[in-house]
């Protein structure tokens, strides 16, 4: 299986401007959902880091973190941020740690991207694999509101030394959302440009249940960011966090 690597052209630009709504509002959400069930000190396998911002906001609250992430230049960035966390490159449907973690994390609609309900059952196998008996596993997934109402829209960046436009479309049928991008930078004084394409899925809730139910986890919850969670904005809306415990 090839690593997913998508994000590697679009790391520069997703470190630099994107996710902000969302990462200020993380850790109280996570607080919210899983964390205050955590002993002190807790393991926690932050999976598809990206640029690790929420790792190391989890390392300054006393969490034991390691990030791994598809993409080796997000986790350039990472490293950079937090040079005393273990950030490790590997694939989320196919990934294997030596040593087991109180928790397993995967936020910011990361899991959006893989693309059937069959890589899902094998990223949940694998969390799964990786935690302690009564580990928990804890992401959020984008709903169709999500791709409907707020994804398939045009949005603009503009600054002195780089612009960028983000067109998003999404197909019912399939349940595809792709999201094409174009990114100039002014490098050494040439202006550069990029072009990229990412893609999601529309994961139903009940395939993330059967996905959860299959790899054995138990306790399963589906929480909406919004109602339940206190998510505020645009970023909660659409938005689902799970959580599912291992076995005693």
């Amino acid at each position: 299986m090839h690593r997913y690597s998508d994000y590697d052209p679009f790391a520069w630009l997703y470190h630099e401007h994107w996710g902000r709504e969302y990462h200020e509002q993380a850790y109280a959400v996570l607080q919210r959902l899983l964390l205050d069930r955590l002993p002190r000190r807790a393991a926690v396998l932050d999976l598809c880091c990206g640029d690790g911002r929420l790792t190391s906001a989890l390392a300054q609250h006393g969490f034991r973190m390691t990030g791994i992430d598809g993409s080796e230049r997000m986790l350039k960035f990472a490293r950079k941020r937090a040079p005393e966390i273990d950030f490790i490159a590997g694939d989320a449907r196919d990934f294997r740690t030596r040593k087991k973690f109180d928790a397993v994390l995967s936020t910011f609609d990361a899991l959006n991207h893989i693309m059937s309900a069959e890589e899902l059952g094998r990223v949940c196998a694998c969390a799964y694999r990786a935690l302690k008996p009564g580990g928990y596993f804890a992401f959020d997934l984008n709903r169709e509101e999500a791709y409907t109402e707020l994804w398939s829209n045009i949005s603009s960046c503009i600054e002195q030394d780089n612009v960028s436009v983000a067109r998003g479309a999404y197909d019912r049928k399939s349940g595809i959302a792709i999201c094409d991008v174009t990114l100039f930078r002014l490098i050494r004084g040439n202006w550069q440009r990029s072009d990229f394409c990412l893609s999601q899925r529309c994961h139903s809730e009940q395939n993330v249940l059967d996905a959860l139910s299959n790899a054995q986890f138990r306790r399963i919850e589906a929480r909406d960011a919004a109602q339940d969670l206190g998510m505020v904005g645009e970023i909660g809306r659409g938005r689902t966090f799970y959580l599912a415990q291992k076995a005693v």
